[in-house]
């Protein structure tokens, strides 16, 4: 009878540690408890995954484990040294030192000479120079060719990014942006990567002709992709940005859920994917734009935590970065 009982209880505190142990992997946001079918990353090429505007929340991100890559603009240099301590890939915004009004400043080799020397300790992390939007944002095809030309010289094993804003992608030949006349084609030819833009409410088919669209219409041979799944949601509408993409009759949070799941599955199955960048982790800036961020859901604190969001967030970025040889330091 004393055996049994022994062997009764050291059965029940084996239960015991085991339910403990599935608590405590919950409460850690490990994110093994959401998407038990999420598909293997069987892409080698996807291996990136960050977030935009988290430059007053580098230890945090880096604290999650899900994501090794960071944009930042090229004279942040206390910022771009706190990422690469932490060992984040860094792309390096080149917007104030080639463009001036969309053009090209006269004193433009000096910037760049002094930005060289400012960025040089920390060439080990940067993967690469990117600009946002540059068709939309008005920078002329001739700033823009001289400032992907000069980077491809003087940096030739890095890329050259740009984030495309979604019209850009949808025909072929001349479009009507900012600036007249643009073949985007032509525009991002010295491009080594190019992405864009889609914040609509989800849908798969769309995503995967809108690459399609890209394949056609911009890319040349050689060149890969970056994807940005939506990461924000905008229900004021007196806020003057992206409201008009969302659908409110979903609650805040559940279109995010979507975007980052499917967006996966689409990354995982096409091989000239590389990365995410993710819009938007939130900084001291966001709340005056979008009324719900990535960082609120991912808060313990916040009133909008949203545990099934966050962890699956930390579980897919994790088999992205998976990929990468270069983790972020915990």
């Amino acid at each position: 009878m004393r055996k049994a009982t022994s062997v009764f209880v050291l059965v029940l505190l084996l239960i015991t540690s085991l339910l403990c142990f599935a608590c405590r992997d919950k409460d850690t946001g490990t994110g093994e408890d959401v998407w038990p079918e999420m598909p293997p990353n069987t892409n080698p090429n996807f291996k990136y995954f960050g977030y935009y505007h988290f430059s007053d929340s580098i230890d945090e991100v880096a604290a999650m484990g899900n994501a090794n890559l960071a944009k930042v603009d090229i004279d942040y240099l206390d910022e771009i040294e706190h990422l690469a301590r932490r060992n984040f890939n860094i792309l390096i915004m080149i917007r104030h030192v080639f463009f001036e009004n969309g053009e090209t400043p006269g004193d433009v080799g000096e910037r760049w000479e002094t930005a060289k020397k400012g960025i040089e300790p920390y060439m080990d992390n940067i993967i690469g120079f990117y600009v946002d939007e540059p068709i939309w944002t008005g920078k002329s095809q001739e700033a823009f060719h001289y400032a992907c030309q000069t980077v491809r010289r003087d940096f030739p094993d890095r890329k050259m990014v740009a984030m495309l804003m979604y019209d850009s992608v949808l025909k072929s030949g001349i479009i009507n942006t900012r600036i007249k006349d643009i073949d985007p084609r032509e525009y991002c030819k010295y491009c080594t990567d190019v992405g864009f833009d889609f914040y609509h409410k989800w849908d798969k088919d769309t995503l995967i002709k809108n690459i399609s669209l890209l394949k056609k219409n911009v890319l040349i041979d050689g060149q890969v992709i970056w994807l940005s799944p939506k990461g924000f949601y905008v229900a004021d509408r007196s806020k003057s940005i992206n409201w008009v993409f969302e659908d409110t009759s979903l609650p805040p949070g559940e279109d995010m859920k979507r975007w980052i799941k499917g967006a996966y599955e689409v990354a995982v199955a096409e091989p000239l994917v590389v990365g995410f960048l993710t819009f938007v982790y939130g900084d001291e800036d966001t709340l005056e734009k979008y009324d719900y961020y990535l960082a609120q859901f991912f808060d313990e604190e916040s009133e909008h935590f949203d545990k099934e969001l966050r962890d699956l967030y930390v579980k897919i970025g994790k088999a992205v970065i998976a990929n990468d040889i270069r983790q972020p330091s915990l």
